[in-house]
């Protein structure tokens, strides 16, 4: 479970295995071989991962099933707070626009649905 929460979580978040040895300290080798089951992870490795990745210890260790929003906010949150107050302003203002576009799509779907269901003229209805 560690194993495969690891890697997933390391190719969800796009970060190399270098990427992840130079944040952590923990040789590149040594991630390829925690990833693949082959090498135990120490308590103070595991908290190194779970900073570098967002997670929890619990949730790496399979103990806790945070959701995916819980851990694309930290993320988020990580990244929001390295930004310039002008990319900041563009980050809120595109979530803005996934939300509108989230929205206008269900209304839409919910538009055809409910005119597929009417019935039509000369369907015998009547």
């Amino acid at each position: 479970m560690l194993a495969e929460r690891l890697r997933t979580t390391r190719d969800r978040l796009g970060l190399s295995q270098q990427a992840v040895a130079a944040s952590t300290g923990i040789p590149r080798s040594a991630i390829s071989d925690i990833e693949r089951g082959q090498r135990r992870v120490d308590s103070l490795e595991l908290k190194r991962l779970a900073v570098v990745y967002g997670r929890s210890v619990e949730y790496l260790l399979g103990e806790d099933d945070e959701g995916e929003d819980q851990g694309s906010l930290r993320i988020l949150t990580r990244a929001h707070a390295g930004m310039t107050a002008d990319d900041r302003a563009k980050l809120v203002a595109f979530a803005e626009f996934l939300r509108h576009h989230a929205h206008t799509a269900r209304v839409e779907h919910d538009v055809r649905r409910t005119t597929a269901d009417r019935p039509r003229d000369g369907d015998g209805v009547g």
